[in-house]
């Protein structure tokens, strides 16, 4: 029961930290010419499977050019306590280890089919994923409060 109900806690504080990010975090400018992604407006659809009780919210997120991936798509850690590790990174995909207070390790991946459309997880190994994002983009930001 405690191991549900962490996940579930998980799962609530992982969905708002990814929206606020979405809408909040600010844009960084890495090395990200060699990612695949194309900049513009994003539609991002989020499938929570919490507790049996499937839920799915959306949010618009724009993506400056050269902006770090791991910071425009890749799901943030829900609070404080989580530390992201063994991060990996090719031209299409990112790949990382997410350990919190309470146990399982989760892992998060994002996979993009092209450079206008992924496809993320975040989960325990075997099991489920607790979270499934697709982000897929529709035009150009047209000005700076896309």
């Amino acid at each position: 029961m405690q191991v549900a109900y962490q996940l579930a806690r998980f799962v609530r504080a992982a969905l708002t930290v990814l929206l606020l990010s979405s809408l909040l975090a600010p844009r960084a400018h890495a090395d990200a010419g060699d990612f695949q992604a194309m900049p513009g407006l994003w539609k991002i659809v989020t499938h929570t499977n919490a507790k049996g009780a499937p839920r799915e919210t959306v949010a618009w997120h724009c993506v400056d050019e050269d902006a770090d991936p791991w910071t425009s798509f890749a799901l943030p850690p829900p609070d404080a306590s989580c530390q992201r590790s063994d991060e990996h990174r090719s031209r299409t995909s990112l790949d990382w280890n997410l350990q919190c207070n309470a146990p399982p390790a989760l892992h998060g991946r994002v996979v993009f089919d092209s450079p206008e459309h992924y496809s993320a997880t975040l989960g325990t190994e075997g099991a489920e994923p607790l979270l499934r994002v697709e982000g897929r983009r529709y035009a150009a930001c047209t000005s700076p409060k896309d």
